[in-house]
């Protein structure tokens, strides 16, 4: 029992139980924390060489503190949803220093990223330092804005610019102070996140971390602290953002207000609009016919969930629309792959089977419903063409004929059967 023994941390920290490890150079001779930015991975673990996990359990967007290990080469691996392989599999050199490990992307293509904390020059009196990291698969590279609370980011410039995906800033300097921290996509204004004020010591240093929940563009952000214990939160967004689909059979078009707002116009029969951006949290939507403003056709109260994206579809007729609000899943899908679901919106057709290239992939897809996603192969840049058809269940009489339909890999994608049994469409969207 020397340095093969075990050393034992226990850290309640939203209910993660980490062990600590040893082995190799010793325990304790360095120090690392793990943050789960996997969004598809409701829990994680983390094994170095062939010891016991040093962490177990770590749920989406938790954060452990500094713990202990041994120095020298180190194989990290790294298990997903109780799963028995590894969904990273590899070997860092571990030296004396703090370190903040970050698990980030879809499980199907989950990678790593090794930070040293430590080592770097103690900001001058008066200012605090901060290193950008871009841990936000599918979302591009961003911008991060520090500012007094309250300042348009139109007048300012960012404070770290142009962070691409899966690579870090350099530590810059700022002034002491409290500032409201902002990401937009890069070189633009286009906010991506937003939260209340955050307060910076002086002569501290800290990691911010983007991360993606599954949103195309929105993104929350991990404030973790290089200080005696490795201390961090993770800052939920206070955007979310939604679509509408219009499947409905009112003869005009559609406007839908936000909370009293009129905020989509004119929406078509068949018509999807783009992602709208509005605040994270409960809203109360309203659906006119442009026709007849101001009498309601519908009223729906939802939670929109910080960083994700929703499709709202509505359909029926004006006397008795219907909703459907789905949950979009905009991460990058598997290389070469696109992901796919299907939604039935048509009252005519009570339950449909979907085949996808002759083969059946759904079966009784009930009317305001939508599948789960599945995924198919296909080309990256001119696309593949699929037949989509929509037999009613349990027969060979086919609804909706869809023949080459192009699907574009690396993209999710939502296919709508829409209308009356005599002229039902299919409604194809990219949701990413």
């Amino acid at each position: 029992m020397n340095s093969r023994r075990a050393l034992t941390l226990v850290l309640f920290l939203l209910s993660v139980t980490l062990v600590g490890c040893g082995s190799k150079g010793g325990s304790g001779s360095a120090r690392i924390r793990m943050l789960n930015a996997i969004p598809d991975a409701s829990a994680i673990s983390l094994t170095l060489d062939k010891d016991a996990p040093i962490v177990s359990g770590l749920a989406f967007e938790q954060v452990t503190q500094y713990m202990g290990v041994g120095t020298g080469s180190r194989e990290f691996k790294v298990s997903a949803n109780g799963g028995a392989s590894n969904v990273i599999d590899t070997t860092l050199n571990v030296n004396g220093a703090d370190y903040t490990y970050i698990v980030y992307g879809p499980v199907s293509a989950a990678v790593s990223g090794f930070f040293q904390d430590t080592g770097f020059t103690t900001p001058t009196s008066g200012n605090f330092a901060v290193r950008f990291i871009n841990a936000a698969a599918g979302v591009g590279p961003v911008d991060l804005y520090l500012t007094k609370p309250g300042v348009d980011i139109n007048t300012t410039s960012a404070t770290i610019p142009n962070v691409t995906f899966g690579s870090a800033s350099s530590f810059t300097s700022v002034p002491t102070g409290t500032y409201q921290l902002r990401v937009t996509a890069a070189n633009t204004k286009d906010l991506v996140f937003d939260t209340g004020a955050q307060a910076f010591g002086e002569q501290t240093l800290t990691n911010i971390v983007a991360m993606t929940k599954g949103s195309a563009r929105l993104v929350d952000v991990a404030v973790l602290n290089i200080d005696s214990t490795g201390t961090g939160t993770v800052k939920q967004n206070l955007l979310a953002e939604f679509k509408v689909i219009n499947a409905s059979s009112v003869p005009s078009p559609l406007n839908v207000e936000v909370d009293g707002v009129l905020t989509l116009s004119n929406v078509p029969y068949t018509g999807v609009s783009n992602y709208t951006t509005t605040s994270a949290g409960a809203h109360t939507f309203t659906v006119q016919a442009t026709a007849t403003p101001g009498a309601n056709l519908l009223t729906l109260v939802n939670t929109l969930t910080s960083a994700t994206d929703t499709s709202l579809v509505i359909s029926g007729p004006a006397g008795a629309l219907l909703p459907l609000v789905l949950q979009d899943n905009n991460l990058p899908p598997p290389a070469g792959r696109s992901r796919l679901r299907f939604a039935n919106v048509s009252a005519d057709f009570p339950s449909l089977d979907v085949y996808v290239n002759f083969s059946k992939q759904v079966s009784s897809l009930t009317t305001n419903s939508a599948s789960g996603y599945l995924e198919v192969v296909a080309d990256i840049t001119t696309g593949t063409a699929f037949e989509f058809d929509f037999n009613t269940a349990g027969t060979v009489t086919p609804v909706l004929k869809m023949p080459n339909t192009t699907i574009i890999g690396g993209h999710t994608y939502t296919v709508y059967v829409v209308g009356p049994a005599a002229a039902p469409v299919g409604v194809v969207t990219k949701d990413d």
